[in-house]
């Protein structure tokens, strides 16, 4: 759902500071906005539940279902990564590695290899932002009048490109491999 011309900015939860610090920095601003000395420090939440830590655990099986669940989330959280400007390729692996000691086989899971098919959100995206070239014209026309824009323009698939860019979703990476 994002659009290839995109730029994107990654900030993970469990890299909060450098993420911020390196997502500020990406756009102008000071590169340690957040001093790193606090990378540790707890930030605390509201949590409006009362349960006891035991409760907020899951068990293997628990998670290795999660996991099977979220498998096309987890596909696109890797493609996100990829995409994110203020994150390298050992920060990108990083995070692929932390998610593979959490979910096993499914971290290395590719479209089209979850057990459930990615959804096609084509219909959503015309719907709510105006993708025209990601659904049939026809659906176009019929909701044209309710889109943000309805300048888009079409765009063809460049297969050689994309071959040439090594990526199947035919944009560059912000990093080399």
């Amino acid at each position: 759902g994002i659009p290839k011309e995109a730029e994107v900015l990654v900030i993970r939860n469990e890299h909060l500071v450098r993420d911020w610090n390196s997502a500020e920095h990406t756009v102008g601003g000071p590169k340690e906005i957040i001093p790193p000395e606090l990378a540790n420090t707890t930030i605390k939440v509201v949590n409006k539940s009362d349960k006891d830590a035991r409760d907020k655990e899951l068990s293997r099986e628990s998670t290795r279902l999660v996991c099977r669940e979220l498998c096309n989330e987890i596909v696109n959280y890797k493609k996100i990564l990829k995409r994110a400007l203020n994150l390298n390729y050992g920060e990108v692996e990083r995070s692929v590695e932390e998610l593979r000691e959490t979910c096993g086989k499914y971290a290395d899971y590719e479209e089209g290899d979850c057990r459930v098919p990615m959804p096609d959100i084509g219909e959503k995206l015309i719907n709510t932002r105006g993708y025209e070239d990601l659904v049939m014209e026809g659906s176009y026309h019929i909701n044209k009048d309710k889109l943000e824009n309805t300048m888009h323009p079409k765009r063809m698939d460049n297969e050689e490109e994309a071959q040439a860019l090594m990526d199947d979703d035919s944009y560059t990476l912000p990093y080399s491999v």
